[in-house]
């Protein structure tokens, strides 16, 4: 829900023309330290079961999941830059959004091109919780003055829900999952759902 709720908060600050949902597709940070990962398919189905009643101009993208090896997200990016969104006609280039939590501004530089992911989209970014503001506008201002990064801080504060918890225990947590993806995760018997 707290995915759901975000899309349809930053759908009302910043009208984009389409929001690509795009499920993961090797996530090779939890594979890497040996958590069971679900199926793409199962991925995507459970995002397209989830986001039915969702009425903005939404779209699964299946560019992740449907290569082989892992995903990064400058690839990703690079894919939608090349295939024809629609350009800014002010900056002169392709106005991508790319919406994430507030934790990936402190961690960034952790990711592969990040440099170039800063320069590429304007990151749209979601506190969280009790997260501290003063903190995270300091962050801000310092990727944007090294590295000429483009970030929108939303006012929607998201929920701190942790997927791992619902995983773990999904008929626990199941007030906090969209009904089609719960029934989606119950009919076909996944994170050991009863």
């Amino acid at each position: 829900m707290g995915h759901y709720e975000l899309l349809n908060n930053l759908n009302e600050e910043i009208h984009p023309d389409k929001i690509y949902v795009i499920p993961t597709g090797h996530p090779y940070f939890k594979e890497n330290v040996g958590k069971k990962v679900s199926s793409a398919q199962d991925r995507i189905e459970m995002t397209r079961a989830g986001l039915q009643g969702l009425d903005i101009p939404w779209e699964i993208s299946t560019v992740e999941t449907d290569k082989d090896t892992p995903s990064y997200s400058i690839e990703t990016i690079r894919y939608f830059r090349e295939n024809g969104l629609p350009k800014d006609a002010d900056a002169g280039h392709l106005k991508i959004w790319f919406l994430c939590g507030s934790d990936l501004l402190f961690e960034i530089d952790k990711w592969f091109k990040y440099e170039e992911i800063l320069s590429s989209v304007t990151l749209a970014v979601i506190p969280r919780g009790d997260d501290d503001m003063d903190e995270i506008l300091s962050r801000k201002k310092v990727l944007e003055d090294e590295h000429n990064a483009k970030i929108y801080i939303s006012g929607y504060r998201g929920r701190d829900i942790s997927s791992t918890m619902i995983r773990e225990n999904p008929e626990k947590y199941k007030e906090l999952i969209p009904e089609g993806t719960y029934e989606y995760i119950r009919d076909h018997g996944l994170y050991e759902s009863r």
